[in-house]
């Protein structure tokens, strides 16, 4: 019986360090990136909801994590409706599309849909995991009361400066996309000489989907009129104008 005890015992310490020790490396293999509205730490709301365009919003990294400058902020627009703006007072106001070779960026544009293979990041051909996903994203959207959507279309834009604990969170803002449109951010605490991307899995600092921005308020996006709307539109003045004309003759 004593050596029951004796071996439970054992096994429980095992697991106890076992876990301690998985947890203190995903710690320092993962660093996340959290986008939400406001707080100095994840508030893991699997998505985050946030208001863009009425004073900002917080992307900030957990843990004692220090990532390189630049930091990439990537917004995903709903349906395609809308082209982003990221505004930060780093950037001295409006922030830059990302530069193409950034941690191994190979476009700060792509189409982003159901047939996709991977997450957002890996469209624009940053190395992540797999949890900004388009099935993860279209969830949340038709959880949040928009309809499903057919596509996003990714903007890649960059931030200047190193993002660390002692400077973080970065308040900043967007602009321009349609309501269901998600904001995720991508750095690395050290890179690759040879092809600048992240030097390994280890370095990569992502956003996961249960610290993902995703905007249900803001200034809506302005639409241009359809074709037949001007139409109608024209349409419309023209009848206006005849009956003023013939008010005008009827008093005459």
């Amino acid at each position: 019986m004593k050596k029951l005890t004796h071996l439970a015992v054992f096994t429980a310490f095992l697991l106890t360090f076992a876990l301690a020790s998985y947890t203190a490396k995903a710690d320092v293999i993962d660093p996340q990136l959290y986008i939400q509205q406001s707080g100095t730490s994840p508030a893991g709301g699997d998505p985050n909801i946030i208001n863009a365009g009425t004073g900002g919003f917080v992307v900030g990294v957990a843990g004692n994590h220090t990532l390189l400058d630049p930091l990439l902020v990537i917004v995903g627009v709903y349906d395609g409706s809308g082209v982003p703006a990221i505004t930060f007072s780093g950037c001295g106001g409006t922030c830059s599309a990302a530069t193409v070779g950034t941690y191994g960026l190979t476009a700060n544009t792509a189409n982003f849909t159901a047939s996709s293979t991977g997450s957002a990041f890996d469209q624009l051909g940053l190395a992540s995991g797999g949890s900004e996903s388009f099935v993860n994203w279209s969830g949340a959207d038709v959880a949040n009361g928009f309809a499903a959507p057919s596509s996003f279309t990714l903007y890649a834009f960059m931030l200047p400066g190193s993002l660390d604990p002692t400077n973080q969170p970065w308040t900043i803002d967007e602009s321009g996309a349609a309501l269901g449109s998600f904001v995720i951010a991508y750095g690395c605490e050290s890179v690759n000489n040879t092809t600048g991307a992240c030097a390994n899995a280890g370095a990569i600092g992502q956003t996961v989907f249960t610290n993902t921005g995703l905007i249900t308020s803001g200034p809506p996006t302005r639409k241009v009129p359809e074709p037949s709307g001007l139409a109608l539109l024209g349409s419309g003045l023209v009848l206006t104008g005849g009956l003023l004309r013939r008010r005008l003759s009827a008093k005459r």
